[in-house]
């Protein structure tokens, strides 16, 4: 293979998304790097042409410094890092614990941080480099029964937007994918979890997780051909610029559509609340 055929990295890829586009990038004629806390489950990757390796996004900063070395040591370089890996934490708000709150976050923001930052001498000396994060159109539905996950995916949205201002100085990008309802495995045992607390009136958010679990497997978008387009957004022209957000899925687009749609008539409604507030020199 051509010595400059760009190398992605990508979490999460024992299942769902992980997967779909490890496949997709392997079809596009990318190296991939495979990676997921098991890497048993990565077995059938590597037979189809991924190096693998064990990651937990959750490590010690040092630990992912050292994992980012490894990885960038197979081939020589990095130039795409996608952070995929997750999972839903189910529940109202008051029924989850600090313990579950903090797992969410450190999975799909810290983790998200300490990983990426591991990567970024590598690409500030190259002057390139590719973050793309995998967030979700529940950070605009913040839907009852998913509040947390739902937070932890706002959060996700706010450093990617961050990091795509502060290192365009670098010739480095990032942009937050909100993918809408999909075929994964996220209803699956240990990518969906629920409180162990069951407050009587949460009503919604527990007809929510019912249809969740309900859905699994049959949900409105397709992995595949949303992989394949992910992967064609990224590697076609690596110097492309990128929006800072992007919906992914015929869902996530309505929802998105409608969720700026209220913003501004929101915005216009109350007006006069938000506005005539400067200070008046005397």
């Amino acid at each position: 293979m051509h010595e400059e055929t760009a190398v992605i990295l990508i979490t999460g890829c024992s299942t769902g998304f992980g997967r779909a586009l490890t496949e997709a990038a392997l079809s596009a004629g990318l190296r991939v790097i495979a990676t997921a806390r098991r890497p048993e489950t990565l077995i059938s990757l590597q037979e189809k042409g991924a190096k693998t390796l064990k990651l937990d996004v959750t490590a010690s900063p040092e630990e992912l410094k050292a994992f980012a070395s490894a990885a960038i040591g197979l081939f020589d370089k990095v130039d795409y890092l996608v952070n995929n890996a997750g999972f839903l934490q189910g529940g109202a708000i008051e029924e989850t614990t600090a313990e579950e709150n903090f797992a969410q976050f450190n999975t799909h923001v810290f983790g998200v941080i300490n990983l990426t930052n591991a990567f970024l001498p590598h690409w500030r000396a190259r002057r390139q480099g590719t973050i793309v994060n995998i967030s979700s159109q529940g950070s605009m539905l913040c839907v009852p029964g998913g509040g947390i996950y739902c937070a932890s995916k706002a959060a996700l949205d706010a450093v990617s937007d961050t990091w795509a201002r502060e290192l365009a100085a670098f010739n480095i990008r990032s942009i937050s994918l909100q993918p809408g309802a999909f075929r994964t495995s996220v209803a699956e045992s240990g990518n969906m979890k629920t409180v162990a607390a069951n407050i009587d009136g949460y009503d919604e958010g527990h007809a929510w997780l019912d249809m969740v679990a309900k859905r699994a497997g049959k949900e409105r978008g397709d992995t595949e051909i949303a992989a394949a387009k992910i992967i064609e957004l990224i590697s076609v022209d690596p110097q492309r610029a990128l929006p800072k957000r992007l919906v992914i899925g015929d869902d996530a687009y309505g929802h998105a559509q409608r969720f700026y749609e209220r913003g501004l008539k929101d915005l216009e409604t109350w007006k006069a609340f938000s506005t005539g507030t400067d200070a008046v020199d005397k």
